[in-house]
Protein backbone atom coordinates (compact mmCIF):
# COMPACT_ATOMS: atom_id res chain seq x y z
CA UNK A 1 0.00 0.00 0.00
CA UNK A 2 1.38 3.35 -1.04
CA UNK A 3 1.04 6.21 1.43
CA UNK A 4 1.02 9.64 -0.10
CA UNK A 5 1.82 12.89 1.66
CA UNK A 6 -0.65 15.53 2.71
CA UNK A 7 0.24 17.74 -0.21
CA UNK A 8 -0.56 21.43 0.08
CA UNK A 9 -2.61 21.30 3.25
CA UNK A 10 -0.59 24.19 4.65
CA UNK A 11 -2.19 27.19 2.98
CA UNK A 12 0.15 29.58 4.74
CA UNK A 13 2.92 28.60 2.32
CA UNK A 14 0.63 29.51 -0.55
CA UNK A 15 -0.10 32.87 1.03
CA UNK A 16 3.64 33.63 1.12
CA UNK A 17 3.80 33.09 -2.66
CA UNK A 18 1.12 35.70 -3.35
CA UNK A 19 2.32 38.80 -5.15
CA UNK A 20 2.26 41.82 -2.83
CA UNK A 21 0.50 43.91 -5.50
CA UNK A 22 -2.33 41.41 -5.98
CA UNK A 23 -5.91 42.46 -5.51
CA UNK A 24 -7.46 40.99 -2.34
CA UNK A 25 -10.60 40.04 -4.25
CA UNK A 26 -8.63 38.05 -6.81
CA UNK A 27 -6.70 36.22 -4.10
CA UNK A 28 -9.93 35.41 -2.28
CA UNK A 29 -11.58 34.20 -5.48
CA UNK A 30 -8.64 31.91 -6.28
CA UNK A 31 -8.78 30.50 -2.75
CA UNK A 32 -12.51 29.88 -3.08
CA UNK A 33 -11.98 28.05 -6.36
CA UNK A 34 -9.28 25.88 -4.80
CA UNK A 35 -11.44 25.06 -1.78
CA UNK A 36 -14.36 24.21 -4.06
CA UNK A 37 -12.09 21.91 -6.06
CA UNK A 38 -10.99 20.13 -2.88
CA UNK A 39 -14.61 19.75 -1.75
CA UNK A 40 -15.57 18.23 -5.12
CA UNK A 41 -12.59 15.84 -5.05
CA UNK A 42 -13.52 14.70 -1.54
CA UNK A 43 -17.14 14.20 -2.57
CA UNK A 44 -16.12 12.21 -5.65
CA UNK A 45 -13.79 10.02 -3.60
CA UNK A 46 -16.50 9.39 -1.02
CA UNK A 47 -18.95 8.51 -3.79
CA UNK A 48 -16.44 6.09 -5.32
CA UNK A 49 -15.95 4.44 -1.94
CA UNK A 50 -19.72 4.13 -1.47
CA UNK A 51 -20.06 2.51 -4.91
CA UNK A 52 -17.49 -0.09 -3.93
CA UNK A 53 -14.87 0.99 -6.43
CA UNK A 54 -11.20 0.21 -5.83
CA UNK A 55 -10.10 3.24 -3.80
CA UNK A 56 -8.02 3.41 -0.66
CA UNK A 57 -10.14 4.43 2.36
CA UNK A 58 -7.15 6.28 3.80
CA UNK A 59 -6.95 8.39 0.65
CA UNK A 60 -10.65 9.22 0.99
CA UNK A 61 -10.13 10.20 4.62
CA UNK A 62 -7.19 12.42 3.69
CA UNK A 63 -9.17 14.19 0.97
CA UNK A 64 -12.06 14.80 3.35
CA UNK A 65 -9.68 16.03 6.05
CA UNK A 66 -7.92 18.37 3.63
CA UNK A 67 -11.21 19.81 2.39
CA UNK A 68 -12.40 20.26 5.97
CA UNK A 69 -9.21 22.05 7.02
CA UNK A 70 -9.42 24.36 4.00
CA UNK A 71 -13.05 25.20 4.76
CA UNK A 72 -12.25 25.92 8.41
CA UNK A 73 -9.42 28.24 7.39
CA UNK A 74 -11.73 30.05 4.97
CA UNK A 75 -14.33 30.50 7.70
CA UNK A 76 -11.72 31.89 10.08
CA UNK A 77 -10.58 34.39 7.44
CA UNK A 78 -14.20 35.37 6.77
CA UNK A 79 -14.84 35.91 10.47
CA UNK A 80 -11.74 38.08 10.83
CA UNK A 81 -12.74 40.20 7.84
CA UNK A 82 -16.22 40.66 9.30
CA UNK A 83 -14.77 41.61 12.68
CA UNK A 84 -12.50 44.17 11.04
CA UNK A 85 -15.44 45.63 9.10
CA UNK A 86 -17.56 45.86 12.24
CA UNK A 87 -14.70 47.54 14.11
CA UNK A 88 -14.32 50.12 11.35
CA UNK A 89 -18.06 50.80 11.38
CA UNK A 90 -17.92 51.43 15.17
CA UNK A 91 -15.19 54.03 14.83
CA UNK A 92 -16.23 57.59 15.48
CA UNK A 93 -15.13 60.26 13.08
Amino acid sequence: MKISGLGNINLYKQIEKIDKNSDFGKVLLESLKEIDKKEKEAEAALESLAKGEDIDPAEVAMKISSADASMKLLLRIRNKVLEAYQEIMRMQI
